[in-house]
């Protein structure tokens, strides 16, 4: 129904635009399209928030995704004034903009799908919270350099994309429909050379390469200002699964504990030090 009623409307602007001369018919078409695109207002536990919706995959996040996960908003909650939070797989930017409600936090959100980029972009302008969340278009992975991230589509927001190999991905077999050159970046190359602003608290969510990521952070994960880690581990029905076997085991390593966990298959997990 909501694809024909989608369809009418285009066919109704179209003629409304048809008499007018070639450029301004385009530039009129493209306003029209714009203002269609829906602002979706959710209430929070800190306010209200605005997402900017273009896409059906894009209202996911402001319809599901603000309640999905109590357990990240709890542990946001409990972060110290003053502290960072890098938010490694922002994606929209639901949780990085409910960090930012709270105005004692900076927040530096990294997403490498540019679909999902702008999204989260508009998001910041939308609640006027630019000046508490940063965000960066680049990819988080084991060692700097260049590579290609494979994407779902070119809808914002999709999940299961992975950069540099499209069968890492957890949620779907292959993720290459869209294939994108990308920069990446490791959490040590964040914070020196590129001086980042150190983080207290990392969320990592990219629903592939969280190992790579993770391994690519040693300096950063030995320093004590890293306080906690929350890390999205996927696992089977027994509980298994190398990478977050992996994961676990790097963590403890550097000092950290299994603190909390949240979900079944994909848990969240909270790392702690000490």
């Amino acid at each position: 129904m909501s694809r024909h009623v989608a369809a009418a409307v285009g066919a109704v602007a179209r003629g409304l635009t048809a008499a007018m001369a070639k450029w301004p018919k385009i530039a009129t078409r493209a306003q029209i399209a714009a203002a269609l695109v829906p602002r979706v207002k959710v209430e929070t536990a800190r306010g209200p928030l605005t997402f900017y919706t273009p896409s059906k995959t894009a209202m996911f996040w402001p319809r599901y995704g603000v309640k999905a996960e109590p357990q990240t908003h709890a542990w946001i909650d409990r972060m110290a004034p003053g502290d960072v939070l890098w938010d490694v797989g922002a994606s929209v930017g639901i949780y990085s903009l409910y960090a930012a409600l709270r105005g004692d936090l900076t927040v530096l959100a990294f997403e490498a799908n540019p679909y999902t980029y702008q999204c989260l972009l508009r998001n910041v302008a939308e609640n006027r919270l630019g000046g508490r969340v940063r965000p960066y278009l680049v990819a988080l992975a084991e060692s700097a350099g260049l590579g290609t991230l494979y994407v779902e589509s070119d809808e914002a927001g999709t999940v299961g994309n992975a950069f540099g190999d499209a069968k890492a991905s957890q949620l779907r077999a292959d993720a290459g429909a869209v294939q994108v050159p990308m920069i990446a970046l490791s959490l040590d190359a964040l914070a020196e050379p590129f001086g980042a602003a150190f983080p207290n608290h990392i969320k990592i969510d990219v629903d592939s390469i969280e190992d790579k990521i993770v391994a690519g952070g040693s300096k950063v994960l030995a320093d004590p200002r890293l306080r906690s880690v929350m890390i999205e581990l996927h696992r089977d029905i027994d509980g298994r699964d190398k990478r977050a076997d992996a994961i676990t085991a790097r963590m403890t390593a550097h000092g950290f504990h299994v603190a909390e966990k949240e979900g079944v298959g994909e848990v969240n997990t909270v790392f702690r030090r000490g």
